[in-house]
């Protein structure tokens, strides 16, 4: 059973920690506390009884105690009054700091030297990111220029883990701080990538179709829609000389599925052909912007048959961010596909895993031409 000096002690003890907590500090590092705020802290705790010693002598039974469990050291000194009290107390931590273990570097390629002397105090997002990068650059890839997130996905997509990186073609996105990713310009010029800026409008009043943007291509009556905002610029710039498109417009994710009604409003259109990733969000925005467009009289929203062929040949799967869909909801959504595609698109969606449409990037684009016939 404890004694009333035990139960002092404790109280105490509990009392002045608290003290420094709501004083910010952290438990992870000793900390200093003058002997004014350990005697005021002390009169909150202790109610003298008859029979114990005078107030001094008391705080100095329970600091001794402290100091034998390990809890406190105190300062040798005297304070101003001479009295036999130290004139402050360490507390020492209460919670034992987590020692920083800071994994082996990679051998850098040449551009990337001065991450050595950043490499310690990198952030393990920040280091997980500079390897894959490095890995990348010492493969001898393909330097042609492309969107960011084409590159990203190329590097995160290839050389990257999917228990690090949730979403490959965004592995960049927020990144902000450090040698590399805190100088804009100088990630571009190593990663040879450019940053896409918004699609020009170029034609009143169909500038804005509800969040996404169309650009003028040619005289046709056809509008192509792409989900994301990389693609949709690698395909306004590999667009064959000949083809029947009106129209290249950034569908903005989900905002199609919303915009599809403006359509109605451009009598030059008479078709959409829609491109987008692989996934369970990717193919539900045409499915139902398609049943939108066929409830209310407008063109019909069909898949841009040759480049998913292109996106299932040479795309890579990813873990998906979403929940897997089960066989009745895939079989249902993938309706929408062409025959061939159906099957492999359900196995991704009820597997929980995705292909991101970047895989159809600019060089593959301008390298190919079976997917003109989506453009006819």
């Amino acid at each position: 059973m404890s004694t009333r000096h035990e139960i002092i002690t404790d109280s105490l003890y509990a009392a002045i920690v608290a003290w420094a907590i709501d004083g910010g500090w952290r438990e992870t590092s000793r900390t200093k506390v003058a002997i004014n705020d350990v005697w005021r802290i002390y009169q909150s705790v202790y109610r003298r009884v008859e029979s114990d010693d005078d107030a001094v002598t008391a705080l100095q039974k329970c600091l001794i105690a402290l100091v034998e469990q390990g809890l406190v050291i105190p300062l040798k000194e005297n304070n101003r009054e001479k009295i036999t009290l130290p004139v402050a107390i360490w507390l020492q931590p209460t919670v034992t700091r987590v020692k920083r273990i800071v994994p082996s570097m990679p051998r850098w390629h040449h551009e990337l030297y001065d991450l050595a002397d950043a490499w310690s105090t990198a952030t393990p997002k920040q280091r997980i990111r500079y390897s894959t990068i490095n890995r990348w650059l010492v493969s001898n890839p393909d330097f042609t220029p492309v969107p960011l997130r084409e590159r990203a996905l190329e590097i995160f997509g290839t050389f990257g883990q999917e228990t690090d990186i949730a979403v490959p073609e965004k592995a960049l996105d927020g990144m902000r701080s450090g040698p590399l990713f805190g100088d804009k310009d100088r990630l571009c010029q190593v990663l040879r990538a450019f940053h896409i800026p918004p699609p020009l409008l170029t034609k009143q009043p169909l500038e804005k179709v509800g969040g996404g943007y169309l650009h003028r291509v040619g005289k046709g009556n056809l509008l192509v829609v792409v989900e994301n905002s990389a693609t949709w610029w690698s395909v306004v710039h590999t667009l064959p000389p000949h083809h029947n498109v009106g129209y290249v417009a950034w569908g903005l994710g989900k905002s199609f599925t919303a915009s599809i009604h403006s359509i109605a409003d451009n009598h030059e259109v008479s078709e959409v052909r829609y491109f987008g990733d692989l996934d369970v969000s990717g193919v539900r925005i045409p499915y139902s912007a398609s049943h939108i467009a066929n409830n209310n009289g407008l063109p019909p929203v069909q898949p841009a048959a040759n480049l998913y062929s292109d996106l299932l040949a040479f795309g890579h799967s990813w873990r998906g961010t979403e929940k897997a869909l089960d066989e009745s909801q895939a079989n249902e959504l993938v309706a929408w596909l062409k025959a061939e595609h159906q099957r492999p698109v359900a196995q991704l969606l009820t597997s929980g895993r995705r292909i991101p449409q970047e895989w159809v990037g600019f060089r593959h684009l301008r390298q190919t031409k079976e997917w003109h016939a989506d453009l006819v």
